[in-house]
């Protein structure tokens, strides 16, 4: 069956959710973004039979739009959407009669759900892909993911992941990179054994190491949340730096990643009152932009002109 998977390109997550459907299904693989996925949904093969879209979520400002493409695209192809963040009962429902199959669980990442629905049709290693998702996704407590991790040597998983998320960091989306761990990813290689990935991830390390000062000396605290603009790929690690350097609840990252707009990560602490993913979709919705995400793990896209609006509806919230 001629398959096709549109995936998230910013984390392992997302990557990892790829591979696995192209190691079961021999997919065509395209890697995607929030502010570039619908169009790349207009970009699926006319000769599509079976389409997975995974750990990409949509909001409250498009999610008409979404849900009319994925629609469009089960008339002519079987759908399996495969995400794990909050989505509402009446888009559940609304999926479900569209004849799209929902592969949904706001505790389990991306990769676990695509490799449980997958699995009998999975080579031997599967499993440590999906685990790589779930320990960059914070997910490895996970009720199926601490099973796949008993059967693991997890101090391995544990190195295997952190390796392959600070080489992506690293790297972003230039020259097909992520594109290329997608492929090796699929053939059940290590992420050390991939080309780049052990040189790319020390430098990452060393990058984050010198951000700390950065962030340090250039981000701003603003009540409970600190924030900082920044032209770091890794948004999400800016995010946690700051927390850890100002003692806060929340951390906000921004990058101009396209005239006019910001790419925003925010990350939380337990401490943090509010669900950031529900919150920063309401808040970038009013703001002209949109967003979503976990409970202390969101993003969002913003015009420029409105980042002191939106840090000020986050800190009303958090």
């Amino acid at each position: 069956m001629n398959a096709f998977c549109i995936s998230h390109v910013k984390d392992v997550d997302g990557v990892g959710a790829a591979a696995i459907v192209k190691a079961a299904t021999g997919a065509r693989v395209m890697l995607s973004d929030y502010d570039t996925l619908m169009e790349d949904l207009d970009r699926i093969p006319k000769e599509t039979e079976q389409f997975f879209l995974c750990d990409l979520g949509s909001d409250n400002s498009n999610v008409d739009q979404f849900l009319e493409k994925l629609k469009s695209i089960s008339r002519r192809a079987k759908v399996t959407y495969v995400d794990h963040h909050f989505m509402s009962g009446a888009t559940k429902r609304r999926l479900r009669s569209s004849g799209v199959r929902l592969v949904h669980d706001v505790k389990e990442c991306s990769s676990i759900l695509a490799y449980l629905t997958l699995k009998e049709s999975l080579p031997a290693g599967a499993s440590l892909v999906a685990l790589y998702g779930a320990v960059t996704d914070y997910a490895d407590g996970s009720p199926n993911a601490r099973v796949l991790m008993e059967r693991a040597d997890r101090q391995f998983v544990l190195f295997e992941a952190a390796m392959l998320a600070f080489a992506l960091g690293r790297k972003g989306a230039a020259g097909g990179f992520p594109e290329l761990v997608v492929d090796e990813l699929s053939r059940m290689k290590h992420p050390h054994e991939i080309e780049g990935v052990p040189r790319l991830a020390v430098e990452q390390l060393e990058k984050v190491r010198e951000l700390e000062d950065e962030v340090r000396s250039k981000g701003k605290r603003s009540g409970k949340l600190a924030y900082m603009v920044t032209g770091q790929y890794s948004t999400g690690n800016v995010s946690k730096l700051l927390i850890g350097a100002f003692g806060v609840r929340v951390g906000v990252a921004l990058k101009e990643k396209s005239p006019g707009w910001y790419e925003v990560s925010l990350r939380g602490t337990s401490e943090c009152k509010a669900h950031l993913g529900r919150t920063i979709d309401r808040i970038s919705a009013k703001l002209g932009g949109n967003g979503g995400g976990h409970k202390v793990a969101a993003g969002c896209r913003i015009p420029v002109g409105r980042m002191d609006d939106m840090l000020t509806e986050l800190e009303k919230k958090i």
